[in-house]
């Protein structure tokens, strides 16, 4: 994730034929590999573009970074570097940047017509505080409020929660991002595997309504809401 967010942080050339003006917060998931006979990097999905504010990010992170669009000159970049990436824009549907790990990122426009009435606070508390259904009736897991046990060994600075999965006696993690009173819910169901990327739609006191954006590779989460035991 380190070496992402270097490329993230540069100058990149629009290859896009004619500049299109696109607006909104977009985030990138879906991504798809280049040459799928070489090596490549997963899990670095939710890298997160504000065309508006001209603002770029990750969905693991509060940070920001300024960044300067020229759709005249069908640029994006900073000031203080100088290597070119490839970035294309189709439409207003997708936006594809290749940051050079042989893993296409493709962003996409965020629907953020789903504020809740809830805070970010709510919303961690309902996780922690309730037992929930099985997953695809199997999987049996729960929020914990203790730290992701990889970001402890490491130190990571951004630490995320665990995630205990009962069923294969495993732990992954999990964190809540908020965009605009939008909230997302990001989550691995084992220490390896890749990140389910959902966007909460509605929550009451028994339920929690959801959209998946970002399957895992290898994924067998199919997930349409979170209903509690009680």
């Amino acid at each position: 994730m380190k070496k992402v967010l270097q490329l993230i942080f540069i100058v990149i050339g629009l290859t896009s034929c004619k500049a299109q003006e696109v607006g909104g917060i977009w985030m990138s998931y879906k991504n798809y590999i280049i040459d799928i006979n070489s090596m490549y990097t997963s899990g670095d999905e939710g890298v997160i573009i504000d065309f508006d504010h001209q603002t770029i990010g990750t969905i693991h992170t509060d940070s920001i970074i300024p960044i300067k669009l020229d759709f005249k000159q069908s640029k994006l970049f900073m000031k203080t570097d100088t290597l070119n990436v490839d970035f294309k824009v189709y439409g207003k549907d997708s936006v594809e940047i290749d940051f050079g790990r042989n893993m296409m990122h493709v962003f996409r426009p965020l629907n953020l017509n789903h504020k809740l009435s809830v805070d970010k606070s709510q919303i961690i508390d309902f996780l922690i505080d309730n037992d929930f259904e099985k997953i695809n009736g199997t999987i049996d897991f729960g929020f914990s409020s203790k730290f992701f046990f990889r970001d402890e060994i490491f130190e990571k600075p951004n630490k995320k929660n665990a995630l205990i999965n009962k069923s294969w006696n495993d732990e992954g993690y999990w964190f809540v991002k908020e965009i605009k009173q939008n909230f997302f819910l990001i989550f691995t169901l084992d220490q390896t595997s890749g990140q389910n990327i959902y966007q909460i739609i509605s929550l009451d006191e028994c339920e929690m309504q959801l959209i998946q954006l970002q399957e895992a590779e290898f994924g067998i989460v199919k997930v349409t809401e979170l209903k509690t035991c009680l």
